[in-house]
């Protein structure tokens, strides 16, 4: 009866992790896209077709790629389909997280030690999967579409340590069934392989879905040794070249990153040069500025994760430039005292106090997982809160146990977590509806930062999204002011001065803008942009000349193509748009292109006609 009784109260547990996850988000499934959602989704057109997307396997991100294709094959560029999925995902990976806490009580090291404490364990992996579902910090991985690469790899992460988890408990079942590997035992075997292969596959997908996967591998062998090494049984432990041999395919996908990432079919010193290029996403921060800068960024991150205020979209964060910074230097002490903490509890655990090596294990869990984005590789943003979804995990089992470890009475530290959990949940559904509009997103982000360039340049492209111009060229005028060489805003504002009629003005800031620093998108932005104004204006040789520029930005691109053939059948070469026009459409096929294909096969005929009658 108790067992029963047990079942229907975890089933319960499991309901309203569920529950609250789908009740948390339910505000954000008519949300529309913001900031990167447009470049990922909006204005990506390798995801308009599935079938292309399946063959770009090189890419790192190609698994969460293909899933943007599959929304937009099923709903095309409707959010909520988007959302849904994201937050599918997140509940699924607090789902994850409680069985991975519940699988880590049942691994040798715990079982060789402590008698049953179930209701302990079963509060510690709820705990830890409530506070993960419900957590403010975790909104922008989930609310933010483009970041569902963030949450997906994630989920494979844990599903690959989770089977990782259940392959081992399998071998030790049989080796504590029968003193040594019993290979006769085709059911046992069957499922190990299940698991182990299972695994693997997760961890491959888990690479090809996001970076910070990359630590994947060093976080199951760190499992292995941590709750697999230490049976009281001596005749039960797994030997060393075994445990080798059963970690060597997973480590082995640690090439998967930088094999998708680098030539190395190249000379030794291209292949140096092409590693230094793509492990920094920017060249602005120095690598040893970055690394300065994270320590206290990663303090920033557990203050958040603490208390989830102050929350932004976009943080103003300064660079810092010494070691010696008392602020850095202070956070690298307090990082360090951390650090040698977890060291200390691991090595206490040893022989008492058992339940401290999982809270060390988090703590290791925390740092290993940050450590892809917050390190020596610079990347543009030093601080965004999407990079704590999945360190997050690690430091709320940590402090689950740390809750669990004070307080004895059942009762007292259950009302103490759920109080926890309903603060928490206040905050993330507040949060989320500061998404609703990414007007109001953006004027939050400003609140916080006055000096934000981009929050000023995002405000104004929203503000021109709805006609309002004036107060737009206000936003961007406030974002030069932050910040003079902000490229985007003189393509917005050449965009704006082009739709008020200001075509003189506008050719001038997109001048401006060509002789900044330029991503691929950005570029082709302003180089159509730039073609359409001249256009405009009678000036069809430079019109042209801008759009087959475009083109060479980016050959992949359908819009520069059909501009360029609109352009051509604007000045009567028929031959030369229906030669661009069908370019256009063998990258792919839209409706747009295919109708002033027709237009130039109709003006081409046109003019037959016309000579025929002269003759």
């Amino acid at each position: 009866m108790h067992k029963i009784s047990s079942n229907k109260l975890i089933l319960l547990g499991l309901i309203g992790i569920v529950l609250l996850g789908v009740v948390l988000y339910s505000n954000v499934l008519r949300d529309p896209f913001v900031f990167d959602d447009h470049s990922s989704i909006k204005e990506n057109d390798s995801i308009r077709s599935f079938a292309e997307s399946f063959k770009n396997i090189s890419s790192n991100r190609y698994l969460v790629l293909l899933s943007f294709a599959v929304n937009y094959a099923a709903g095309g560029l409707k959010p909520f389909g988007y959302h849904l999925i994201n937050n599918l995902i997140h509940v699924i990976n607090a789902l994850l997280v409680y069985y991975l806490v519940i699988l880590t009580f049942r691994t040798p090291y715990f079982t060789s030690r402590l008698t049953s404490h179930a209701s302990r364990h079963f509060f510690i992996a709820f705990s830890a999967a409530f506070i993960f579902v419900s957590h403010p910090i975790q909104t922008q991985a989930v609310t933010y579409i483009a970041q569902r690469a963030t949450s997906m790899a994630t989920m494979f992460y844990l599903l690959s340590l989770i089977m990782y988890i259940k392959f081992r408990l399998q071998v030790s079942g049989n080796m504590e069934q029968n003193k040594t590997l019993n290979l006769k035992s085709k059911p046992r075997n069957l499922k190990s392989v299940f698991w182990y292969l299972g695994s693997v596959i997760c961890a491959i997908f888990a690479m090809k879905t996001k970076e910070i996967a990359f630590t994947l591998p060093l976080v199951i062998a760190l499992y292995e040794f941590s709750f697999f090494n230490n049976t009281l049984n001596a005749e039960c432990r797994t030997p060393n070249l075994r445990r080798f041999l059963f970690l060597l395919p997973i480590l082995l996908t640690l090439l998967i990153i930088p094999f998708s990432m680098v030539n190395f079919k190249a000379p030794v010193e291209a292949i140096t040069q092409d590693i230094n290029i793509q492990s920094r996403e920017t060249v602005n921060i120095a690598r040893t500025d970055y690394l300065l800068t994270q320590f206290r960024v990663i303090v920033t991150y557990l203050r958040l994760l603490i208390m989830p205020v102050n929350q932004s979209l976009d943080y103003s964060y300064s660079v810092y430039h010494s070691f010696f910074d008392l602020q850095v230097f202070l956070s690298f002490l307090f990082l360090l005292s951390i650090f040698g903490l977890a060291a200390y509890l691991f090595y206490k655990s040893r022989r008492t106090h058992y339940a401290l090596r999982l809270t060390a294990f988090g703590i290791f869990w925390f740092f290993i997982t940050l450590s892809v984005e917050s390190s020596f590789i610079p990347i543009r943003d030093v601080i965004v809160e999407h990079r704590l979804y999945l360190p997050s995990i690690g430091f709320f089992i940590a402090a689950v146990l740390s809750v669990d470890y004070l307080f004895s009475n059942m009762r007292l530290k259950t009302a103490l977590m759920a109080a926890i959990v309903l603060a928490l949940s206040v905050g993330a559904y507040n949060r989320n509806t500061i998404w609703e509009d990414p007007q109001t997103l953006w004027e939050d982000v400003i609140a916080k930062a006055p000096n934000n360039a981009r929050a000023y340049n995002n405000l104004g492209v929203e503000l021109k999204n709805k006609g309002e111009f004036e107060k737009a060229i206000e936003q961007f005028e406030k974002s030069l002011k932050a910040d003079k060489n902000y490229t985007s805003v003189y393509f917005n504002l050449g965009d704006v001065q082009c739709r008020l009629g200001n075509y003189e003005d506008a050719v001038v800031y997109l001048k401006k803008a060509l002789t900044l620093k330029l991503n691929q998108q950005l570029h082709l932005d302003v180089l159509n942009k730039l073609g359409r104004t001249y256009s405009a204006t009678g000036q069809n040789e430079n019109a042209i000349d801008a759009f087959k520029e475009a083109i060479k930005v980016y050959p992949l691109a359908v819009a520069p193509y059909n501009n360029l053939g609109v352009q051509y059948i604007k000045t009567g070469r028929f031959d030369l748009a229906i030669k661009t026009l069908e370019e256009a459409l063998k990258i792919r096929e839209e409706p747009y292109v295919r109708s002033n294909l027709s237009l130039a096969y109709a003006k081409k005929e046109e003019i037959k006609i016309k000579s025929r009658k002269k003759k």
